[in-house]
């Protein structure tokens, strides 16, 4: 009996993490035990935390400071041979994908020898920011292998998330779904705000394994126009997507930050600060507010996390040295 994967794909700061926190309540809701591998592009985590919070006990691997196409392909067998092997066993597996990531390396690696009898491909949801959207051919032109990356991510999903359409009129929401259409025509396009979607199509035909007589899904297959292998070029020392930089900034606890101030400083990169996160106190409080920048927008959240204080800075061809620099005038 073969376990169903779920993949959630979709660029940096598009609403994956939103998404999987739904998802994951409306799976349990189904009497459904799931459990996740997620990826993230630095060394320290913050998406984990977030769902680890949301949901106690929950199952949970992460591979850290890396693209789990590239530097982290070759752990992901591990990583989910030890969540088949948790006790109960869980119904699902559900993988966040980093927001450089492309979705075939994650199937073509399902294809291991130490997997193919054991987990089966469900669904591949991309999750699209469609303020931004529209932008990033032109924001990453000189990067083919990026702007192939984020092609794929829609071409080969079965289902594609339009989120963020509160901040789009509907001339640019339908300029958006052009753009979908014209890459992939087969696969249902939903709307969204705060990545709120009908679950019974992105769900629709899962059912707990531990069940006696249930059956696996039938195995999924992509689309006849879609390969379902992506070509890689590391050759002459390219590593894939090296213009996209994760800085880890470590903050002492003591420090205190002014909002506009820490606001006015990831904007102040003709937008190349794609992703921000972490927890850091704000405004004197003694407190750490979870920080989420995304799309040129931050907003903060209280949060029960008494950790260590950092930031993480997710960008597009960053002056590291520079960033560090002018991060000390925000102290």
């Amino acid at each position: 009996m073969k376990t169903p994967v779920l993949i959630i794909s979709g660029f940096l700061g598009s609403g994956k993490t939103t998404l999987l926190l739904q998802l994951l309540s409306e799976i349990r809701q189904r009497g459904l035990k799931p459990a996740i591998l997620m990826n993230e592009l630095g060394r320290q985590d913050v998406d984990g935390l977030i769902l680890t919070q949301a949901l106690d006990g929950l199952p949970l691997e992460k591979l850290l400071d890396g693209c789990i196409c590239c530097s982290k392909k070759s752990e992901i067998s591990g990583a989910l041979q030890h969540l088949l092997a948790l006790r109960p066993a869980p119904d699902l597996l559900v993988i966040e994908l980093t927001g450089v990531a492309n979705p075939e390396e994650v199937v073509d690696a399902m294809a291991d020898p130490s997997l193919r009898d054991s987990v089966i491909l469900d669904k591949i949801i991309t999750v699209l920011d469609a303020e931004h959207a529209l932008d990033y051919n032109s924001i990453f032109s000189t990067d083919k292998e990026l702007v192939h990356t984020l092609r794929r991510q829609i071409d080969v999903a079965d289902a594609v998330i339009i989120n963020k359409t509160d901040l789009v009129d509907s001339s640019h929401l339908a300029k958006v779904t052009k753009l979908v259409e014209k890459h992939n025509p087969f696969a249902p396009r939903l709307p969204a705000v705060n990545a709120k979607v009908e679950f019974d199509l992105l769900l629709h035909g899962l059912q707990p394994l531990r069940q006696t007589g249930n059956l696996a899904p039938a195995s999924r297959r992509f689309p006849e126009h879609v390969s379902h292998r992506h070509e890689h070029e590391h050759g002459h020392g390219h590593k894939s997507h090296s213009r996209i930089q994760s800085i880890f900034i470590p903050i002492p606890e003591q420090a205190s930050f002014s909002e506009k101030k820490l606001e006015k400083f990831l904007k102040h990169r003709e937008g190349r600060v794609l992703r921000a996160k972490g927890y850091l106190s704000l405004d004197g409080s003694p407190h750490a507010s979870l920080i989420q920048f995304a799309g040129k927008r931050m907003r903060k959240e209280t949060s029960p996390y008494h950790g260590p204080h950092y930031l993480v800075v997710i960008g597009y061809e960053l002056d590291e040295a520079r960033l560090l620099e002018e991060w000390r005038s925000v102290c």
